[in-house]
């Protein structure tokens, strides 16, 4: 059965040499893939291929929401999970870029002074730059209690930190959560707006993004939204998996956009390799990963770029490619939570057959996901 949404399905401005390096073979080839993988009265997915500048692949298979039977298209809301740090990280840059901050800051420029008590230690060795690269150190928020609250809010997190960490900041890699949800803060600190509104102001407004937004506990209407859901072990139906305790943080993980607003962010954003050096990551399985700027890399040259993004209800990859020979992005987001083997598929699939987006250094194809805990 053919279950992609057709009506959502645009090759606009693909030319005669894009054609030739993405024949109907391989549209033929993902497209047997997704139709097997999703149904169209199930939740679903969203895929955006480009190759220089030009879509060469774009489908939407099933439901954003099962109770109202409203298809997935490319103007379907996804939460992005972890792919919204890369935007946190942009907000950073820009307020640099305005002499507002330094990535050398440490952490007392920025929060009261009952933090700095509270936390002398964090305030006066933790920088901006640490919290990017997952060097901080920080203890994770997630080993507290998090039934404490129905939905943790950013300050709720701040309130947690004690002055611990696991190690000296910026001496290793460890994915954390919580250092973006700081970065968040800081944003709004600086910049003296609440993050929804800095977002808007610099980057979706800017960069033409019609519908993306933050999610906002207080004001749950969002526009084209898809909703989560997960299919239990060893039962047939699908269940809604929307929120969590740990889904109303906004800088980690709390962007809410579609395919088409990402390809404005794409064509529009200016990679920032230049301004921050990658971070190696030092810990298994490989000691030649680097993070940098909400993305992982699999060398320190910064021309391959690929992040997940997993929460309850949502699972998704993105990764490009910038080097002389070609220019790559592939998006691929779900509203299922713990999709992975199916994006597995897809990743074999490229792999075994679709040279033109083999991103070249498959290991961290499958390892991204453990790196992120």
């Amino acid at each position: 059965m053919n279950t992609q949404n057709v009506d959502s399905i645009q090759f606009d401005n693909i030319m005669n040499d894009s054609i030739k390096i993405f024949d109907d073979k391989t549209i033929s080839l993902l497209d047997d893939l997704f139709n097997t993988d999703y149904h169209e009265d199930e939740p679903g997915a969203a895929i955006l291929i480009l190759i220089d500048n030009h879509i060469v692949y774009q489908r939407c298979f099933g439901l954003a929401n099962l109770d109202t039977c409203e298809k997935i298209t490319a103007d379907t809301n996804f939460r992005l999970a972890s792919l919204t740090k890369q935007f946190t990280a942009y907000g950073i840059i820009l307020l640099e870029q305005q002499n507002k901050l330094s990535r050398n800051d440490t952490l007392r420029h920025f929060f009261s002074e009952q933090f700095q008590k509270k936390c002398p230690f964090i305030s006066n060795h933790v920088t901006i730059q640490h919290l990017l690269d997952h060097s901080s150190g920080i203890f994770d928020y997630e080993i507290n209690d998090l039934e404490d609250h129905d939905q943790w809010s950013d300050y709720d997190v701040l309130e947690t930190i004690n002055d611990k960490t696991f190690f000296t900041p910026g001496s290793h890699y460890r994915y954390s959560n919580t250092g973006y949800i700081l970065l968040g803060l800081i944003i709004e600190i600086v910049s003296k707006k609440s993050l929804e509104k800095f977002s808007y102001e610099n980057i979706f407004q800017p960069f033409n993004m019609k519908t993306s937004c933050l999610y906002n506990s207080n004001q749950t209407v969002i526009k084209n939204r898809a909703l989560g859901y997960i299919k239990q072990t060893n039962e047939e139906n699908f269940i809604m998996f929307d929120q969590s305790s740990t889904s109303a943080t906004r800088g980690d993980g709390g962007i809410y956009m579609s395919l088409h607003d990402y390809l404005q962010w794409y064509r529009h954003y200016h990679i920032l390799s230049s301004t921050s050096k990658p971070f190696l990551i030092d810990e298994p399985p490989s000691d030649t990963y680097h993070y940098n700027l909400g993305w992982f890399l699999p060398d320190s040259a910064g021309k391959i770029r690929l992040h997940s993004g997993d929460t309850c209800g949502f699972t998704h990859q993105v990764f490009r490619i910038d080097d002389e020979k070609r220019n790559v992005l592939v998006l691929y987001l779900t509203n299922i939570g713990q999709n992975h083997e199916k994006i597995q598929k897809f990743n074999h699939l490229i792999v075994d057959k679709i040279p033109q987006i083999n991103p070249n250094n498959t290991n961290l194809l499958w390892n991204m996901v453990t790196l992120t805990r």
